[in-house]
């Protein structure tokens, strides 16, 4: 009796040794990707001036750089502003413009002739020279004063003393107009936004400032 069940019981040895190299193999060469793979793009080798670029469904809009949505494109250079000169002027104002009265101010042009009815220019003769300079402020919708209102240009060749006396005159006349009458459109359209006024101590010439 043990003779007949030793034959029986190494078949069955071999039997489960046989399925567990089987079920190896299958493991070993039957496994999918791990979850999620996407066959990334590895990157180039350390020091390679060719990148490898993503796939186009990956592709961002990028203004200005090169590829298919801004090949050749270049941005406009802004032109450099000239030392001492102040750029974006929004008007003048001279001893001889003429001052609007209480009347609702509709045009940003009609800004500069509503603060010469509040501008008292200091006295100018032939040995005090001329001067001129430009006054930024900033307005809200209903006319009153955005902050404070600062000089960002003045004649150099002007007397020190004249120009602080100038420069004064256009502060003063800023805050005493204010708040100014505008129309509903016009406040809203310029709320907020820096105005600068330019003005002279006498009618401009041809004359360049220094």
């Amino acid at each position: 009796m043990r003779r007949s069940r030793l034959p029986a019981l190494l078949l069955v040895l071999l039997a489960c040794a046989s399925s567990t190299v089987q079920a190896q193999d299958t493991r070993d060469l039957g496994l999918p990707p791990a979850s999620g793979f996407q066959n990334p793009v590895l990157p180039p080798p350390s020091g390679s001036q060719n990148p490898v670029l993503p796939p186009q469904s990956g592709q961002r809009y990028m203004p200005g750089i090169d590829g298919p949505f801004g090949e050749g494109a270049r941005r406009p250079a802004r032109p450099p502003q000239t030392p001492g000169v102040d750029n974006g002027v929004s008007g003048t104002v001279n001893p001889e413009t003429i001052g609007l009265g209480g009347e609702a101010i509709d045009r940003l042009d009609q800004i500069g002739p509503a603060l010469r009815r509040c501008w008292q220019p200091p006295a100018l003769d032939a040995q005090s020279g001329s001067a001129s300079a430009s006054v930024r402020f900033s307005l809200r919708r209903d006319g009153s004063l955005f902050g404070q209102p600062r000089v960002t240009w003045e004649m150099r060749r002007a007397p020190a003393g004249l120009r602080e006396r100038f420069s004064d005159s256009l502060m003063r006349a800023v805050r005493d107009c204010t708040p100014m009458r505008l129309s509903p459109g016009l406040g809203g359209s310029i709320a907020g936004r820096p105005i600068t006024i330019r003005f002279f101590g006498r009618v401009p010439t041809n004359e360049r400032s220094v």
